[in-house]
C-alpha cells in the first residue's frame, strides 16, 4: 500500500478550483479542496463509470477531457441533472448494488464521498469489481470513523449543558448525512479486498484542526431553522453578498493548514483500488 500525504499548496489550489463551484458554501469548499487535491494525482481514461453522479459539475471540474462517462445515481431530481449537464453518456436512475451495465464495462469507476451513504455496501462493492475490466481500477473519497467522532457543535451544547439539544443536533446531521458507512481506514481496505478489490493508494484527508472546522460549520449549516430551512440557507444570503469572501476564506484555509501537525490521522480518506489482471 502507497500512503500518500497532500500538501498544502496541492489543498490550496484545490481550493482556488473548487470555489469557482461553491463560493459561499465554506464546508464544501473546504472539503472538496483536500478530495479535488488528492484525485489530481491520478488519471482516469477511457470509459468511466460515476457512482453518485449527481449533477456531474464537480467530476467535470477535475476531469474536464474525460468523454465517456457513465453516471448512476438513486436520486431521480440528481440524475435528472446529471442528464441535462451534457457531462454523461447516459445517467441510470438505480440503485449502485445493482447496475445497469455488462460485466469489464468500465476502466474506472470513481466514487466522490458517496459508499459512506450506501446501505448495501459490500454488494455495492461486488457490483464495481463485476463491471471493471481486469486491471480497472476504483478511486473514490470516503469518511472516516473520526468524521462522527469529532463534531464540536453536539460537544459545544454538552458543555453549555443541553442534553436535548445535544441528541437534536446529533440526529438531524446524521439524517442529513445519511452515514451508514463511517468506517476506520482499516476497515475500509478490509471492505475493498473482500471485493476482490487490491487497495494500492491511500490518501489522508482533513486531520484534525481541518476537521474540526469544517465539522463546525457544516454542523451549523445543517441545524434546522424554526421558520423552516436550515441556517445554511441565512449562511448562504449572507455570505453570497459579499464578493471578498471565496478569497478570504481561503486565507483561512491557509491557516488550519499551517496549524496541523499530524496528517495520518484524518475525518476522511481518498483511495485508489485495483481490480487484478486474469491470471494464466
Amino acid at each position: 500500500m502507497n500512503h500518500q500525504i497532500l500538501g498544502i499548496n496541492e489543498i490550496l489550489a484545490g481550493y482556488d478550483a473548487v470555489s469557482a463551484l461553491y463560493p459561499y458554501i465554506p464546508s464544501m469548499s473546504h472539503w472538496r479542496a483536500w478530495e479535488y487535491a488528492a484525485y489530481k494525482r491520478f488519471s482516469l481514461s477511457g470509459r468511466i463509470l460515476d457512482v453518485g453522479c449527481g449533477d456531474g459539475r464537480y467530476f467535470k471540474l477535475i476531469w474536464p477531457e474525460a468523454n465517456d462517462v457513465v453516471g448512476i445515481d438513486l436520486d431521480p431530481g440528481a440524475a435528472e441533472s446529471g442528464r441535462l449537464s451534457g457531462v454523461y453518456r447516459q445517467v441510470h436512475t438505480a440503485a449502485a448494488h445493482s447496475i445497469p451495465e455488462p460485466a469489464s464495462a468500465f476502466d474506472h469507476v470513481f466514487a466522490n464521498c458517496s459508499l459512506e451513504h450506501m446501505d448495501h455496501l459490500d454488494a455495492v462493492l461486488a457490483e464495481i469489481h463485476r463491471c471493471l475490466r481486469p486491471g480497472g481500477t476504483l478511486l473514490c473519497s470516503v469518511v472516516t470513523n473520526r468524521f462522527i467522532e469529532w463534531p464540536p457543535l453536539p460537544r459545544m451544547a454538552e458543555l453549555a449543558g443541553y442534553p436535548a439539544a445535544v441528541l437534536a443536533l446529533r440526529e438531524q446531521w446524521m439524517d442529513y448525512h445519511h452515514l451508514v458507512n463511517p468506517l476506520p481506514v482499516a476497515d475500509w481496505m478490509q471492505r475493498l479486498k473482500q471485493a476482490g478489490l487490491r487497495p494500492e493508494t491511500h490518501i489522508p484527508i482533513l486531520p484534525q484542526y481541518n476537521s474540526g472546522a469544517f465539522l463546525l460549520m457544516d454542523g451549523l449549516w445543517h441545524v434546522q431553522q424554526a421558520k423552516g430551512g436550515c441556517i445554511g440557507d441565512t449562511i448562504h444570503s449572507l455570505l453570497s453578498t459579499n464578493p471578498n469572501f471565496p478569497g478570504a476564506f481561503r486565507k483561512i484555509l491557509e491557516g488550519l493548514l499551517e496549524m496541523e501537525t499530524e496528517w495520518q490521522d484524518c475525518s476522511g480518506a481518498v483511495f485508489l483500488a485495483r481490480k487484478p489482471e486474469r491470471t494464466a
